[in-house]
């Protein structure tokens, strides 16, 4: 079996329910309907408007920097603008992308969502100077933990500067700061750094699409997150505990609502649908109603330098 790298979305799904893990990517020759290998096919019946509009903001920072847009001074506003409109009516036309109006914003209100956290983020940049001699956005990161253990990682912004050294950011459009959000996905970019690049970068940081740089409310756009060799020592060995379970073919359902919630296979999962069930008649017994069922609703990184410009030091 080829070895597969693990990628903090992997970790962060096997950690709360191996099966969501499973079915959400799939696993060696295990056939799950799509395939050996494949992943579960979808049933379609969780709204994708959300990751719609996240993937689109982040479309069009990734040209902001890739594709070098912050040097049309000129003009710059109305190309976003544009730009991010566009993306969003194409990315809306993809079928893998389900979108439940009734539940999700109408178009313009989407389109408007999108286009404001572009342009809150051009605020929030400039405040924070996320430009320098190397800044850009969804960098491919890589390295071995150990000889059988690849780590992957892709991130958002990276911006290397002589004042600030490297800064590493993870766009989020979340409605409510920190909520859903978890320190150690930044801290898993760290760690992928440093086993690429050889060195750890200097700052993390989560950037919030929808509250951007504003002097008069004192919101700073950022909320920076503390890390250390210890912390990513820790990631590393939680990494490899994973890895073990996954060679094992450890994929056991853990049903739990605050994580089921964003499960795109809920609606199927019979351990999910009975521990539902089970809680529904807890509640009925507890309140005196009749029971309705709802189950049909120390280990050493091994960072070593390699040649490449966001690692590299100060000329």
């Amino acid at each position: 079996m080829k070895v597969r790298t693990l990628y903090w979305s992997h970790l962060s799904d096997y950690e709360k329910c191996p099966q969501m893990y499973l079915w959400s990517y799939g696993w060696a020759d295990i056939d799950l309907g799509g395939g050996p290998g494949k992943r579960k096919p979808k049933p379609g019946d969780k709204s994708a408007h959300h990751a719609v509009m996240g993937i689109v903001i982040q479309a069009v920072l990734e040209d902001f920097y890739n594709k070098y847009l912050w040097k049309h001074q000129a003009g710059l506003t109305d190309m976003l603008v544009r730009l991010t409109k566009e993306k969003l009516t194409a990315t809306l036309a993809k079928p893998k992308f389900v979108i439940n109006w009734r539940e999700a914003p109408q178009f313009e209100e989407m389109e408007d969502i999108c286009v404001s956290g572009v342009l809150g983020y051009l605020k929030t940049m400039k405040h924070h100077k996320f430009l320098g001699p190397y800044a850009q956005s969804e960098v491919e990161l890589f390295g071995y933990v150990d000889k059988y253990l690849p780590l992957g990682g892709r991130a958002d912004f990276i911006i290397r500067r002589d004042d600030t050294g490297i800064t590493m950011l993870d766009g989020k459009n979340s409605q409510t700061k920190m909520k859903y959000t978890d320190p150690d996905q930044l801290r898993w970019y760290a760690l992928t750094f440093a086993l690429s690049y050889g060195k750890m970068p200097d700052r993390l940081g989560f950037v919030w699409y929808r509250y951007p740089y504003e002097e008069d409310t004192e919101e700073t756009g950022v909320d920076w997150v503390d890390f250390t060799r210890r912390d990513l020592k820790g990631l590393a060995e939680r990494a490899q505990k994973v890895r073990k379970g996954q060679n094992k073919g450890k994929f056991d359902p853990i049903p739990k609502a605050k994580h089921c919630q964003w499960c795109d296979y809920e609606s199927v999962c019979t351990a999910r649908q009975e521990q539902r069930a089970i809680n529904v008649a807890k509640r009925a017994k507890k309140a005196g109603l009749p029971i309705i069922d709802g189950s049909q609703g120390v280990i050493e990184l091994g960072f070593g330098p390699i040649q490449t410009s966001p690692g590299e030091g100060k000329k």
